[in-house]
């Protein structure tokens, strides 16, 4: 039977979405009661209203349903105390102090500012035709979903796709602090240069000086905000614009995206290894098109050969992020611009892991104050005005 002492243990391995940090160590775990193979939990949300709250409940779900001795987990939430918040407060901001690691950095033009953004992820493939535009919006879509707020910087500049897929012709506007960038259904902030041209049909005849230009401006010259997640869908190959994003973006790792055909993995590769030459972090693997799943049978149809994910990830040294199946509704919905509206469960497990890597990657998390915090407090403050306090 499961005791108190084993869920603590247990609950060690669930961090704060936001933060980074075990929920047990953030003084989060306020009660545990058994009743034979059912568990219940008590967490203190740092906010009331936490707009991460549905996915920190759903981790401590799943870790614990893990184990056999558990048939059922309820999960309770609460919020901290102001005096709670304040010392978790004066908390973090000792262990920023004490924690700020000079970051590599990699050789060639001088980095861009980081600004609001906690973490920068830069989606690769080395080979065009792999469905990298459609994984960076997958990721950026489930993201939102999980109550974080998130930005998609489309640096493919010749074969711009990402307002296509979300259905975005709304073009960005001037504000007091930069190009106000464009939003879609969900509320992701988009920028991409079809956005910004009278006609998205024509090419961009652009040669590569000017590419790396546009591509810092894109990132530098807009007001991102407070985000927690920045994508960024680059172009397939090793040559200006992947170098640009490599040398001025304060990149937190990459995601490869491959297919189970050879020549993809042997092209990713290539892309792999200029991350590491430039010091850049690979997050992870995933495998595109990995199968057809029969709808009448459900059996898994290897369309275009043998999964070589796994092949994949130990040749380029890096965990696998999940397997992506063939499915016609994502060519309906991408041609659509409705692609926020696809649904599949692989996807979530999928952006589980890029959280969980993504926050071993980068110490940011743990080093700023929560966005969500930022917000509760612009909301008080809003409502003090609101009523002339």
């Amino acid at each position: 039977m499961i005791n108190k002492e084993k869920v603590f243990e247990i609950l060690k391995n669930v961090k704060d979405p936001e933060i980074g940090l075990p929920i047990t160590e953030l003084n989060m775990v306020k009660d545990i009661e058994i009743n034979g193979e059912e568990v219940k939990v008590t967490i203190a949300l740092t906010i009331a209203e936490c707009p991460m709250a549905d996915t920190l409940q759903n981790d401590v779900t799943q870790v614990l349903m893990k184990e056999k001795e558990v048939s059922s987990v309820k999960v309770e939430l609460t919020s901290m105390t102001k005096e709670q918040l304040d010392a978790l407060k004066e908390s973090l901001k000792n262990r920023a102090a004490n924690n700020a690691p000079p970051g590599k950095t990699p050789p060639g033009i001088e980095k861009l500012d980081k600004k609001g953004i906690r973490n920068i992820i830069a989606i690769v493939s080395g080979k065009g035709g792999v469905g990298k535009s459609f994984v960076t919006s997958m990721i950026a879509t489930e993201l939102k979903k999980q109550g974080y707020e998130v930005g998609v910087l489309d640096a493919d500049i010749t074969g711009p796709s990402i307002a296509k897929v979300f259905g975005m012709t709304k073009r960005p506007v001037m504000g007091e602090n930069g190009i106000i960038p464009s939003t879609t259904k969900s509320g992701i902030k988009v920028i991409s240069v079809n956005l910004l041209i009278d006609d998205a049909r024509k090419a961009t005849i652009w040669r590569g000086p000017i590419i790396s230009n546009v591509i810092r401006q894109l990132y530098a010259e807009v007001d991102w905000g407070e985000l927690h997640y920045l994508i960024i869908d680059l172009p397939p190959g090793t040559s200006d614009a992947p170098l640009t994003v490599y040398q001025s973006i304060p990149l937190d790792g990459i995601v490869a995206v491959t297919t189970p055909q050879d020549l993809a993995l042997m092209i990713v590769s290539k892309s792999t290894d200029m991350a590491k030459t430039m010091n850049v972090e690979i997050l992870g693997v995933i495998e595109n098109m990995s199968y057809f799943k029969c709808e009448h049978c459900e059996e898994k149809l290897q369309i275009f050969g043998k999964s070589g994910v796994e092949r994949a990830a130990s040749i380029l040294r890096a965990p696998v992020l999940g397997q992506i199946p063939i499915d016609p509704k994502i060519a309906e919905l991408s041609d659509k611009g409705e692609i926020e509206e696809y649904d599949n469960e692989v996807i979530g497990e999928i952006v589980k892991r890029v959280r969980e890597y993504s926050l071993k990657a980068s110490e940011a998390a743990s080093n700023e104050i929560p966005i969500a915090w930022k917000m509760n407090e612009k909301e008080e403050k809003n409502k003090l005005k609101m009523y002339g306090k």
